[in-house]
């Protein structure tokens, strides 16, 4: 069994997507950040730097007492590695995967990431740029997370999958990174097709759909039109690329 700490955060959906995909038992606990319980003496003591995701896995490959780990990409890697799943095993497939991985994990998601922390939450950041020094960060973090998006988009554009031929580790990591379109400065699909049809794919993924869920119970505490972009709630129901909306 494995306990899993988290919350409805990018970081933590990534953990839940890959708990989900590779069929791993776990109990999931819900550490609201907005309350800060992540800085409680007992989770402080799972992980110094008291955040989540964390997990603590009681029954570790190989045997022996339970193994901690946090950070969002060494925790799904070493579930990976856990299960011998979800990483290829070829030389070449596995420098691809580790490549672009690894792209994902240091490059794409903070890209995306620092544009919706920074000025959809703090409240001296906000939308309305008030400031020459407000407009100018923002304008800066949002170009760089468009950007980001296509250069995913790219490297869609001749494969099914981010890792390579094969759905990855890398499309959970991904895929966690990715639902908050809006929040990303990401206002349409529209002239990202690849990208498109890759993120269709993924929110189809039962996996996907259950790790997204975790914690979802309507206590976050969020305003709910910002909840609602968080989770990109209605991307069934958007237009397809090139189509009107």
């Amino acid at each position: 069994m494995i306990d899993f700490y988290g919350f409805i955060t990018t970081m933590s959906w990534r953990v839940g997507i890959a708990l989900e995909e590779l069929g791993l038992a776990y109990r999931f606990h819900s550490l609201h950040l907005g309350r800060g319980e992540q800085r409680a003496p007992e989770h402080a003591a799972r992980n110094p730097m008291q955040k989540v995701p964390v997990i603590v896995d009681h029954a570790p490959k190989g045997g022996g007492t339970g193994i901690t780990v946090f950070e969002s990409g060494g925790i799904i890697l070493y579930l990976a590695e856990k299960t011998d799943r979800l990483i290829p095993t070829g030389t070449r497939e596995r420098a691809e995967f580790w490549t672009w991985f690894f792209w994902i994990i240091a490059s794409y998601g903070q890209d995306v990431g620092l544009c919706g922390a920074a000025f959809h939450r703090d409240p001296r950041y906000r939308l309305d740029k008030q400031t020459d020094y407000g407009r100018t960060t923002y304008e800066f973090f949002t170009e760089a997370s468009i950007a980001a998006h296509h250069k995913l988009d790219a490297r869609l554009a001749e494969r099914e999958y981010v890792g390579g031929r094969e759905f990855s580790l890398a499309d959970v990591a991904a895929i966690g990174s990715t639902v908050p379109l809006r929040l990303h400065g990401i206002e349409s699909l529209d002239g990202l097709p690849n990208l498109a049809r890759w993120y269709e794919q993924m929110r189809k993924r039962p996996a996907v759909a259950k790790g997204l869920a975790l914690g979802r119970d309507g206590r976050s505490g969020l305003p709910a039109d910002y909840e609602a972009a968080l989770f990109d709630d209605g991307w069934e129901t958007r237009a397809k690329p090139g189509r009107a909306s």
